[in-house]
């Protein structure tokens, strides 16, 4: 039977049940007939269900795929920006000069002798 014949034949059915001159094989065959359609809305829903899942799914991977894009491009922007800067720095100080702090060598001899003689006392201090 096609589902406009079952429609039919429940409808028909229905109608004896309502009016009470329904038997028992009639009433049987009622029951059977709204099972089947209720097994059959069972798998249409659970089809629906099926295909919003993996909707809801494919959306999701869509979006981290995106997400982590954008994380990949940030990251490859900054480094990027680390190296040109890292290089950056060490040409500028590869062309500092070393400038000097005394202009006349005496003053610079003396300081270090200053100097030396400060450390010489801590050293000696350290030791005893």
């Amino acid at each position: 039977m096609t589902t406009k014949d079952n429609n039919n034949n429940l409808d028909f059915l229905l109608q004896q049940i309502e009016a009470g001159t329904a038997t028992e094989e009639q009433m049987a065959q009622a029951e059977a007939l709204l099972t089947q359609m209720e097994k059959r809305m069972e798998r249409q829903i659970d089809g629906w269900n099926t295909v919003e899942r993996t909707t809801h799914r494919r959306a999701r991977t869509i979006s981290l795929k995106w997400i982590a894009g954008v994380a990949a491009s940030l990251l490859l922007i900054v480094s990027m920006a680390l190296v040109v800067n890292y290089r950056y720095e060490r040409q500028h100080y590869a062309q500092q000069q070393p400038k000097d702090t005394f202009d006349n060598p005496e003053d610079a001899a003396a300081e270090a002798q200053r100097a030396l003689m400060k450390f010489s006392k801590t050293i000696n201090r350290a030791i005893e």
